[in-house]
């Protein structure tokens, strides 16, 4: 009997979607179901985030896969892929695309939470090498244009690495592009073209550099069509559209509420040190009575 791994190794291009790749990568939790379900997938990224060989991959876990059923939200679900890698090491990957201005501290804090990972009475020494990824779609203000950057603990004056226990990486997607890159690392390169692919003729293509992606590539194809797999990612990207639009209208509101409180202060003002009326205060102000009056209403202002 043919095994669903046989036919994905002999027939893996047989009736391969076409055109817009609407269930993308770079959503986090597509990004999490692929590789906790293609642990050849998830081999190959580490090959190519950490500079290994396949060989040298023992064993790999993904210590917090999602459930089916799972809410998928930020209050019941952690998206970033926790991973226990050949026994020793711990390694948090997360996918980010939209730059809200706190990349620095949030990769810290998740370094921090992996690396304090020792139970009662176990020697310092057992603690694994902790590494935090962060692959984004931006560059955080500050930070190197590079494609592919990584953080030790180093002496500021000397240079002398303090520990290698703990480590930041950080892939930007949005510095893709530059040709010394794809020379000098063209496995992680290539990964960095999946999570970017927007139709299936170039995740095709990226199929063919090496089995990780493949791999990858096709697990995408199987969930693409999984129903339930396609719920979950709607869900997901419903619950953070919405949580845009939130964030949208908490802006606009603040907006709307600092302009009535400048309104206000212009027209009490103007009266006070202008000794005019209040009708002479917004004609002067180019504002109506009516506005003024509702904004003073609006956030009981006093004169």
């Amino acid at each position: 009997m043919q095994t669903k791994e046989n036919k994905r190794k002999e027939g893996w291009e047989y009736e391969f979607p076409r055109g817009e790749v609407k269930y993308r990568m770079t959503n986090d939790f597509m990004f999490k179901k692929v590789f906790q379900e293609n642990s050849r997938a998830l081999k190959g990224l580490l090959c190519a985030l950490l500079d290994m060989e396949i060989e040298e991959i023992k064993t790999v876990k993904v210590l917090n896969p999602i459930r089916e059923g799972d809410v998928i939200d930020d209050k019941s679900v952690v998206l970033d892929l926790r991973i226990d890698l050949n026994d020793s090491r711990i390694v948090d990957i997360e996918m980010q695309v939209e730059d809200e201005g706190n990349w620095e501290e949030r990769s810290l804090t998740y370094l921090s939470r992996e690396f304090d990972q020792l139970q009662t009475g176990e020697s310092y020494k057992s603690v694994k090498q902790t590494i935090h990824i962060g692959i984004l779609d931006f560059t955080p203000k500050g930070f190197p244009a590079k494609l592919y950057t990584d953080y030790y603990f180093y002496h500021y004056n000397t240079g002398h690495k303090y520990s290698d226990k703990m480590s930041i990486r950080v892939l930007q997607l949005n510095q893709l592009g530059k040709k010394e890159d794809e020379e000098k690392m063209p496995e992680l390169y290539h990964w960095a073209q999946v999570f970017k692919a927007a139709s299936w003729e170039e995740m095709r293509m990226l199929a063919k550099e090496n089995e990780g992606i493949k791999e990858c590539v096709v697990t995408l194809k199987e969930l693409t069509a999984d129903e339930r797999a396609r719920m979950q990612y709607e869900a997901r990207e419903d619950y953070q559209r919405r949580l845009k639009d939130a964030e949208l209208y908490g802006v606009e509101q603040g907006i709307e509420k600092g302009i009535e409180k400048n309104l206000v202060y212009s027209v009490d003002n103007a009266m006070h040190n202008l000794n005019l009326t209040l009708e002479q205060a917004c004609t002067a102000l180019g504002v109506t009575l009516e506005s003024y009056q509702t904004a003073k209403e609006n956030h009981e202002i006093l004169a």
